[in-house]
């Protein structure tokens, strides 16, 4: 079961203790407790801590600029248990109505993980107009540009293969539903 942190903005680790990573590649309207209903993205993290690995579905509301974190019940997931915790955060954020794809973040070299790592708002936060508070719900929603992940990565970042790959997902994934 994942469980929600409220107290967390970001994931303070680096990009090398990031085992996997999967990110949504479709946007949906979620209504949450203290939150207006609004769009958003998702993201289910595996990564390493000094104390072992932790697995968290973070939701990036787009309109409130914030994150939302769901870690797992297990603060530490047994290697044997990982791929079973993973489904779990799959099988959590899917109900939701997300579509996953695995940015393979680990299957990069080292220098363009840690560059793609520092975009994503996973590992910097969501900067807020307001130091201390986060914006009034049904004030204007800042332009996709500023870095969330409404908006694609830099296109420095994003190698044009995988832009390209992800696109024919998307178009596989829109073909497979417009069959129903």
């Amino acid at each position: 079961m994942f469980l929600p942190d409220e107290a967390r903005t970001h994931l303070p680790i680096g990009a090398a203790q990031v085992v996997r990573l999967l990110r949504s590649i479709n946007p949906v309207a979620v209504a949450l407790t203290g939150c207006p209903g609004q769009r958003a993205g998702a993201f289910l993290c595996v990564f390493t801590t000094g104390e072992g690995v932790r697995v968290s579905v973070v939701l990036e509301l787009f309109d409130s600029r914030r994150l939302l974190f769901y870690n797992h019940e297990q603060e530490r997931v047994e290697e044997g248990e990982l791929d079973a915790v993973v489904d779990e955060g799959l099988y959590f954020v899917e109900s939701m109505g997300f579509l996953m794809t695995d940015l393979e973040l680990q299957t990069l070299p080292e220098q363009q993980r840690e560059q793609i790592w520092r975009t994503l708002p996973l590992a910097v936060g969501i900067p807020c107009e307001s130091p201390n508070q986060f914006p009034v719900p049904g004030s204007p929603p800042v332009p996709a540009s500023t870095g969330s992940a409404a908006g694609h990565l830099p296109v420095t970042v994003v190698s044009e293969a995988f832009e390209a790959r992800r696109q024919r997902l998307v178009d596989s994934v829109g073909r497979m539903l417009a069959a129903f």
